[in-house]
């Protein structure tokens, strides 16, 4: 029987990997990385902003919540100055800024409008925009 070149090849298989084979699996692995490692650090931001944002809703309405509950002789400017964020908003809103306003409204009598605004800094330094809530309240005419 005589051998030929096509049967040793087949009679031994080739065992591992090529350097360009090597190459371009590096090369393509690279790209991948490339496009996946900052896509999830973006997923991570927005995640942590989103989160931001619940919380600042949450505190705004608790706040307004506060204010609305209050008499309306007590709602004035000086009162709701003194109120502050929770200790929980605080820890988790980075540089928290929470602005009251009480003005009364001047076309209709007996109504106040309270604006409520929350702002806080991302992870840069930068303002984000802030949570705003307002409402308006009236005094309540006794029935007898």
């Amino acid at each position: 029987m005589r051998k030929t070149a096509s049967n040793a090849i087949a009679a031994h298989p080739r065992c591992g990997f090529t350097l360009v084979e090597m190459m371009v699996a590096g090369v393509l692995l690279m790209t991948v990385t490339m496009i996946v490692v900052p896509a999830i650090y973006w997923v991570y931001r927005e995640r942590r902003q989103t989160e931001y944002r619940q919380i600042a809703i949450v505190e705004v309405e608790n706040m307004m919540e506060r204010i609305v509950s209050l008499p309306f002789n007590d709602i004035t400017q000086a009162k709701v100055d003194k109120f502050v964020l929770s200790e929980s908003a605080l820890r988790q809103l980075p540089d928290a800024d929470l602005t009251i306003d009480i003005s009364e409204s001047g076309n209709v009598p007996l109504m106040k409008k309270i604006q409520v605004q929350l702002g806080w800094s991302d992870h840069r330094g930068i303002n984000e925009v802030p949570v705003r809530l307002t409402s308006w309240v009236c005094l309540k005419e006794k029935r007898e």
